[in-house]
């Protein structure tokens, strides 16, 4: 009689005590706005100074919509020299580690390849914006590029607005071609995304 007592008395507290019953799930990761495909990209947003010494303005669109808009206001506007095969522009590697974590994942994140030879024109017009600010609105992934249906975003998880220099932006796109690639018959594809420490990321994908 009393063991069944002892035994009542323990189900009930497996029943109600997760230590002793049905050990909790582990709860599953909320995605990222990049993993919404039915979400419309939102335009980048831009911030900097078309005239040397002049007011700071922001503009909005894909990258060569805003450098567009920017030779609109300032014909002689040039740009960041693009870095050549022995001039780079590359971040100090200390500054990638602390923003960017560990390495490019790849054919994780939802969406299409990417074709990679319209990649080198859209990472260029990126680089050509230098360390002006490149940004994304609140949860929303912003096209930065779209060229031949080869696109570079930068998606924003947070509650509030992202923006990084462009050459960040430009820079990391270049690591997800070079370590997310794969030959698909004769043409070589992209996909992957790479995430900074700050609640945010770039992608690489078809557009």
């Amino acid at each position: 009689m009393k063991i069944s007592m002892i035994i009542s008395v323990l189900s009930s507290i497996a029943l109600f005590n997760p230590v002793f019953g049905t050990p909790t799930p582990t709860p599953t990761p909320t995605p990222g706005v990049a993993d919404d495909l039915e979400a419309v990209p939102s335009p980048m947003f831009w911030i900097g100074t078309p005239i040397p010494g002049g007011p700071e303005v922001r503009l909005n669109g894909t990258a060569d919509e805003i450098v567009a808009q920017i030779r609109e206001i300032n014909p002689d506007w040039e740009g960041a020299p693009i870095p050549t095969s022995t001039s780079t522009i590359d971040e100090d590697p200390t500054h990638v580690k602390r923003y960017f974590q560990h390495h490019p994942t790849c054919d994780l994140v939802a969406g299409g390849w990417a074709r990679d030879a319209p990649l080198d024109p859209a990472i260029q017009i990126l680089r050509i914006l230098g360390s002006s600010l490149c940004g994304a609105p609140r949860r929303s992934c912003a096209r930065a590029v779209c060229n031949q249906n080869s696109g570079i975003e930068l998606c924003n998880d947070r509650e509030t607005n992202v923006q990084i220099s462009c050459d960040r932006l430009a820079g990391a796109a270049e690591k997800i071609r070079d370590q997310c690639n794969k030959w698909d018959g004769f043409v070589r594809i992209v996909k992957g995304q790479w995430f900074d420490t700050t609640g945010y990321n770039v992608v690489v994908r078809s557009c």
